[in-house]
């Protein structure tokens, strides 16, 4: 038995460009996700000075049109039911993450958590 998986790449020259079309800007999405998470939404990016929050507009809109290419190919439908519960999901988090930053968190007896908001770190220079 090798020790790597014996694979074939996709058959299927459209659907194998859309497939690597739909990778590269997740990619991309994924760049202006990190940099985000390192310089803030309202940081620009240190070559172009484009705004990071304009970026990542136009990084969701690449990932979503890669996507409905593919969908358009015949893969990839939505399954709305699993979109909606993780929506929801979701929103459930930002409540739970909006009461933590607010101090109005509550245990799961309904009482006020004893512990703080988290705090910026200090900056120590």
């Amino acid at each position: 038995m090798p020790d790597i998986t014996l694979w074939k790449p996709e058959p299927d020259l459209i659907l194998h460009q859309a497939l690597g079309k739909l990778a590269e800007e997740i990619g991309e999405l994924n760049t202006i996700v990190a940099r985000i998470l390192i310089q803030g939404a309202d940081g620009r990016d240190p070559k172009t000075g484009k705004p990071n929050a304009e970026a990542l507009q136009e990084e969701i809109t690449d990932v979503l049109s890669a996507a409905t290419w593919l969908q358009q190919l015949g893969h990839g439908a939505v399954l709305t039911d699993r979109a909606n519960r993780k929506l929801q999901g979701y929103l459930e988090w930002q409540a739970m993450l909006e009461a933590d930053r607010d101090g109005t968190a509550a245990n799961e007896y309904g009482a006020p958590c004893d512990e703080a908001p988290l705090q910026e770190p200090a900056v120590h220079g």
